[in-house]
């Protein structure tokens, strides 16, 4: 497979590429100028510029490509300015399908998020592939991007594109600190404040199979659900606290509350001219009030996927997140224990 990976050095992309290089498979690695990296560079994979912002850059990456992997879509830090972030994500997304069409790529393979799942119109019932938002839902800078950008993809006609939705991603190279920021907040001692809602955990190592089964079927399901357990935020962050060993978290604040925290932490954030995250972001708060149980038997049947349990995917992050000093080690805790 001639394959390009835009977002290479990002938390998805580093899995994906050393999941093709594990099937023989060495992806042309797509790369900003202000980029981490020292993972692709320790792979000895070929490193190409492609900045989403640059066309000529975009074609010269695409060039003899057979397959594009997108997982570089626009993912703004903070959710103040919806109309900036949904443009730039929208300018972006349309230069990638034009150099991607204009490259004469056969397949492009986007990653969205499961931000774009509408709830089961059945009470109870799982939300399934065909259950999407006809609109930008407007519940927030994150959910509406990832809608817009999802929407462009699904109507591109000029090469066949199948579009993957993720839920929560964990596992090794979460260097951002993104969907884990609650994790490693617990268990370094932490209360983090939060809402309560429906998550579905999925280990990146097996978002990055899928992926590539994706692209090696010979006709792959226009839209595809990834992940593991349905659970609750709060049941998952009591299960965290046990096993990191240290106080069980707060009660989960409403929804509302939620949302006022946040935006006055990214308001607070800006105001101070920080660079830090804020201690709860508005996108994490977002989909956890409007997150939906999903049913991932389309990726089970038509891929073969096999989810990976929830501990095992702990136990990968865990010693990943200790071995870049991102987590304490368990030790500490039990040092600090009187």
């Amino acid at each position: 497979m001639n394959c390009v990976v835009l977002g290479a050095g990002g938390f998805l992309g580093v899995n994906l590429v050393e999941r093709l290089l594990a099937e023989g498979i060495v992806p042309r690695c797509g790369r900003r100028a202000r980029s981490n990296v020292i993972k692709l560079r320790s792979l000895k994979v070929p490193l190409v510029p492609a900045d989403l912002d640059e066309p000529e850059q975009l074609a010269a990456a695409m060039a003899g490509a057979e397959v594009v992997f997108h997982a570089a879509g626009h993912y703004p830090r903070l959710s103040l300015d919806k109309d900036g972030a949904i443009a730039t994500g929208r300018r972006q997304m349309q230069n990638v399908l034009d150099a991607a069409a204009g490259a004469g790529v056969a397949r492009l393979i986007y990653v969205s998020s499961t931000a774009t799942v509408a709830p089961n119109p059945i009470a109870g019932a799982p939300s399934t592939e065909v259950h999407r938002h006809p609109v930008a839902p407007g519940f927030g800078t994150y959910h509406d991007l990832k809608w817009t950008m999802e929407e462009m993809a699904l109507a591109e006609r000029r090469l066949a594109v199948s579009v993957a939705l993720p839920g929560a991603c964990v596992g090794p190279w979460d260097l951002r600190v993104g969907t884990s920021a609650l994790m490693v907040g617990l268990a370094r001692g932490m209360d983090p404040p939060h809402p309560d809602g429906f998550i579905n955990l999925v280990d990146t190592r097996d978002v990055a199979l899928a992926l590539l089964r994706l692209a090696q079927h010979p006709s792959p399901p226009p839209r595809v659900l990834l992940g593991g357990k349905n659970l609750l935020l709060h049941q998952l962050l009591l299960h965290l606290a046990e096993r990191y060993q240290v106080a069980r978290p707060s009660p989960p604040l409403g929804a509302e509350e939620a949302v006022r925290l946040a935006d006055a932490e990214e308001h607070a954030a800006v105001a101070s001219g920080r660079s830090a995250r804020p201690k709860v972001v508005r996108e994490i708060v977002d989909l956890i009030n409007h997150g939906v149980p999903i049913d991932c038997r389309l990726a089970e049947t038509t891929l073969g996927m096999r989810w990976r349990g929830l501990d095992d995917s702990l136990d990968a992050f865990d010693a990943w997140a200790r071995r870049m000093r991102i987590l304490p080690d368990p030790a500490s805790h039990k040092e600090a224990s009187p």
